[in-house]
């Protein structure tokens, strides 16, 4: 093993040793992470509404097709008389259709926003596909439990 020696200008062959910046003055902080509260919040209420709609339109739809309003709607020529035995059912479907409409539309643009300001990006990706498949998912549930129970 040799020993480092010195070059012609007297400097040995490593490193220069940690400069130390000037006092008073602290070194640059690290670059902080953004917050992923507004993707996660997004995803979450996109969440909820879809699987609010999806419970809501299944039982509705189940107590119009097993009490037959459904069909006397269809024989009736769309008569809407027919259906007042599940009035109830009806409005609740219509109450839970409209909060689960205006829950979804915000929970796109949040995730609009999460994309958009790259905070939380994943979770505003997820609630994007998540706010526009849940009103295809809710329709086709009530058709097929619909279809079922008629």
């Amino acid at each position: 093993m040799t020993s480092p020696t010195s070059s012609s200008s007297g400097a040995t062959p490593f490193a220069a040793p940690y400069v130390v910046s000037a006092p008073g003055r602290l070194p640059d902080q690290p670059a902080r992470r953004p917050s992923r509260a507004v993707g996660i919040a997004a995803l979450l209420l996109a969440s909820a509404a879809a699987v609010a709609g999806v419970v809501v339109a299944a039982m509705v739809a189940a107590q119009l097709g097993t009490t037959g309003a459904f069909v006397g709607w269809l024989d009736g020529e769309g008569d809407l008389s027919a259906l007042t035995p599940v009035r109830g059912w009806v409005l609740v479907g219509e109450i839970t259709a409209w909060t689960c409409a205006v829950a979804g539309l915000t929970a796109l643009v949040l995730g609009l926003v999460a994309i958009v300001r790259r905070t939380g990006r994943g979770f505003g990706i997820g609630a994007v596909a998540v706010a526009l498949g849940a009103p295809v998912a809710a329709v086709a549930v009530a058709s097929a439990t619909l279809f079922a129970t008629s």
